[in-house]
């Protein structure tokens, strides 16, 4: 191929990589005074080597020594001419990700008058998608009408400001005009006043049912009394990050609020209950939870506890004495004969067995203590450390003055915030590789696997192994016995202390069980562990403690493990809503694949298929392999190739998609010896022995998606690149249906519909090969 300039290349070859999906960066260049380019290296932004001086190393690092990269040069007319085009990568590339690379991220307007401005807010946020206003004024009044609601101060209902009960119907209005799947109720007294609001929307249910092994209801706005009593559902993705399941706003902290809050939600997800659940210490929670959901495994939160202890004890003289005893018997505790000790002592010396709010605590003690409950898994979402915080969902968007109306006009930004930090991480772990900080192959077993957030916690454990001693106990058979002294760093980062940890090992099963029950909370084995698999020589760890859950297509994983055998409902309407679900979570996967218009294409495709009159409802639908069949492999040269490819009705082969297919070697003996290039390049041919070279051969397990009628097998050559965006470079047609010639021989080409035949005549004059 050849270019005019410098301009051409760059917009060509970023065009092709925002299709492939990778971005592009500037290698080398060369300009002379008067601005002409005499040399251009175009590269994938993950081209060169990762740096590991120490400033670097706890970077993520994005490079892998990637070569694909293409490069021009200035010829004697004038022209920039490629002289190497190499397009293999060694990394996973992604179009749907394209988006977050910085080649292609773009300001919108008001972004860029703030970033000029120095306002806050310079980072841009898609906004939502906005009804009309005439239509959503139809539907706001069909469902409501005309009528007046007055909102009351008095306990048992809603406490509304002015203008807060217009907007909570303007807004259920409009979730529900743009997603039949949101889900509402209000709770009404006897007089039809408002005492408690739930509602979910159509992508919280779907996150659901990826995440609903650990669920926190978080109610502390309801406890700290704000203007608006908030209360949320909580859940936690792979990596690591909050999503929201569910929103309520509730008028008073009794029992029967609390229970048909959870049935509520409950009947939202369908009837589908968690595994485990962590709220606020509350006497009316615990009752609605042992009433409505017995069955799940139910913890109150650590940090709520603590916080709340110390504005309790604050006031007594040897205050200081009581949380130090406090902190030591709840976080340092190993065993349960250990905590009730030292709970003992902290109540016996403090002279505190009059204490009725620590007396309520220590009955309740098997929900929140860390060592009664350090059995279950928890995916990290309540704190066992010191100095450890948990952020609330809405932080930053709720105070104490907060109004409802105010909070719904943000509560979609905030979401769409949260879901960009959440395809931010999808990019972030896709394109880019954390630095290691040992030699173990075991970090780099699980940096394939994990997500960047994740990973960074095993990590840390792997950097504590230095400061971790093991010893060997006893052996019992295939069952061996350690001691790992740990010294661990105080508060002020100087003192330390020394605790010893029991951890035991199965060679046999592989199996693995420490003390502290690292693995069992968080589902990352702790720096014990895996310092007795380092004393042990073990190079990797068992496949039982690499979950599912903390990987970065955890995802595709779940979709992949449903149960294969749909329901069949007797009556229509049982099967209108089946269907009705599995539709839904069609969109949820396309939504979260970020393939939308793929998605639309196939959804038409299924619609055409169910109105043929010809298709019954025993008829399997059936995707149609590409591949060719090897006894007749079907080679597409010359003038044929791009024929396929551009294919307008007017000529060619006939067919809604007719098989084109170049297998690689086929091209670059076929291609390289008799100079063949595709139509579609500008001007004279560059060396095609160095264009075809060393690429890689078909790889059937990537998907392109590419124009009708060409083989998506062709474009893993790279020769069939030029065909992707032939529009680009269309020279204009004389009325006689004849391509205007742009070569530099000035010789005039065969019509596009016209085929070779025989011993046909090539642009050049050479001839070509039999059609």
């Amino acid at each position: 191929m050849v270019f005019n300039n410098h301009t051409e290349v760059n917009r060509f070859y970023r065009k092709y990589a925002r299709r492939v999906g990778f971005g592009v960066s500037v290698r080398r260049s060369s300009f002379s005074q008067e601005g002409t380019c005499l040399y251009l290296e175009l590269m994938c932004c993950k081209g060169g080597r990762p740096r590991y001086e120490p400033k670097f190393r706890k970077r993520a690092s994005s490079t892998t020594n990637c070569p694909a990269k293409i490069r021009v040069k200035l010829w004697g007319d004038k022209l920039l001419h490629v002289e190497l085009a190499n397009l293999d990568h060694n990394h996973p590339v992604s179009p749907a990700m394209a988006r977050f690379l910085n080649s292609y991220k773009q300001l919108s307007g008001p972004a860029k008058r703030r970033m000029r401005m120095g306002g806050p807010g310079s980072m841009p946020v898609e906004e939502p998608s906005k009804m009309p206003v005439d239509k959503l004024g139809e539907l706001e009044e069909l469902l409501f009408g005309e009528s007046k609601h007055h909102s009351f101060v008095e306990r048992g209902r809603l406490k509304l400001q002015p203008g807060d009960l217009e907007a909570l119907r303007l807004f259920f209005t409009r979730m529900q005009a743009k997603n039949a799947n949101f889900f509402n109720v209000i709770d009404l007294d006897d007089e039809g006043c408002i005492r408690n609001v739930f509602w979910a929307d159509a992508r919280s249910r779907a996150m659901y049912e990826y995440y609903s092994d650990v669920i926190t209801l978080d109610t502390s706005y309801v406890v700290s009394k704000h203007d608006m009593p908030l209360a949320t559902f909580i859940g936690v993705n792979h990596h690591g990050q909050s999503v929201l399941m569910g929103c309520a706003l509730l008028s008073d902290e009794t029992a029967e609020t609390y229970s048909w809050l959870l049935k509520s939600w409950i009947a939202c997800m369908s009837g589908n209950l968690p595994k485990a659940i962590v709220t606020d210490y509350c006497r009316g929670i615990q009752s609605a939870v042992a009433e409505v959901i017995p069955g799940v495994r139910h913890r109150m939160c650590l940090f709520q506890i603590m916080r709340k202890a110390a504005e309790r004890l604050s006031g007594l003289s040897e205050y200081r004495a009581i949380n130090k005893a406090m902190h030591k018997a709840v976080y340092d505790s190993l065993t349960i004969d250990e905590f009730e000790g030292e709970w003992n002592a902290l109540i016996t010396c403090n002279g505190l067995q009059g204490n009725d709010w620590l007396r309520s605590l220590y009955e309740c003690r098997a929900s929140w203590v860390p060592v009664f409950i350090k059995d279950t898994f928890w995916a990290g979402m309540s704190v066992t450390q010191r100095n450890e915080t948990i952020a609330p969902f809405f932080d930053g968007c709720v105070d104490l003055k907060t109004t409802l109306k105010q909070f719904l006009g943000k509560y979609e930004m905030a979401l769409q915030s949260k879901y960009e930090k959440e395809a931010q991480a999808d990019f972030e772990t896709f394109h880019k590789q954390r630095p290691p900080v040992s030699k173990f192959h075991m970090e780099e077993q699980l940096s394939k696997v994990y997500t960047h957030n994740i990973f960074k916690k095993f990590q840390d454990e792997i950097e504590a192994i230095m400061y971790c001693h093991v010893s060997l106990i006893v052996v019992d058979g295939p069952v061996s016995t350690f001691n790992v002294k740990e010294c661990i760093f105080l508060e002020d980062g100087k003192r330390t202390m020394s605790r010893v940890f029991a951890v035991t090992y199965n060679a046999d099963e592989k199996g693995i069980t420490c003390i502290c029950g690292g693995f069992q909370f968080s589902g990352i084995l702790c720096r014990h562990s895996l310092s007795m698999l380092k004393f042990q020589l073990v190079r990797e760890i068992p496949p039982q403690y690499i979950l599912d859950r903390w990987k970065k297509d955890f995802r595709q994983l779940h979709v992949m493990g449903r149960p294969p055998n749909d329901l069949v409902p007797n009556n229509r309407v049982d099967r209108y809503d089946y269907l009705s679900m599995r539709c839904l979570q069609l969109v949820d996967s396309a939504v979260l694949s970020d393939k939308y218009r793929l998605a639309l294409r196939l959804v038409r495709e299924m619609e055409k298929f169910l109105l043929n009159s010809n298709t019954h409802d025993d008829t399997q639908p059936r995707i149609k392999s590409r591949v060719p069949k090897v006894n007749k492999p079907n080679i597409v040269t010359g003038q044929n190739m791009v024929d396929a490819a551009t294919d307008n009705g007017n000529g060619g082969p006939k067919g809604p998609e007719p098989p084109a297919v170049m297998q690689a070697s086929q091209i670059q003996k076929g291609g390289a010896e008799r100079g063949i290039v595709p139509a579609g390049y500008i001007g004279v041919p560059a060396n095609v022995q160095q264009f075809v070279a060393n690429q890689a051969a078909i790889r059937p397990s990537i998907v392109y998606m590419v124009p009708s009628g060409v083989d998506p097998h062709a474009f893993g050559n790279g020769v069939l690149m030029p065909v992707m965006y032939q529009q680009m470079f269309q020279v204009p047609q004389k009325p006689n249906g004849t391509v205007q010639d742009t070569s530099a021989n000035g010789k005039k080409k065969r019509p596009r519909g016209q085929k070779l035949t025989g011993t046909s005549q090539l642009s050049n004059g050479t001839p070509g090969p039999s059609g």
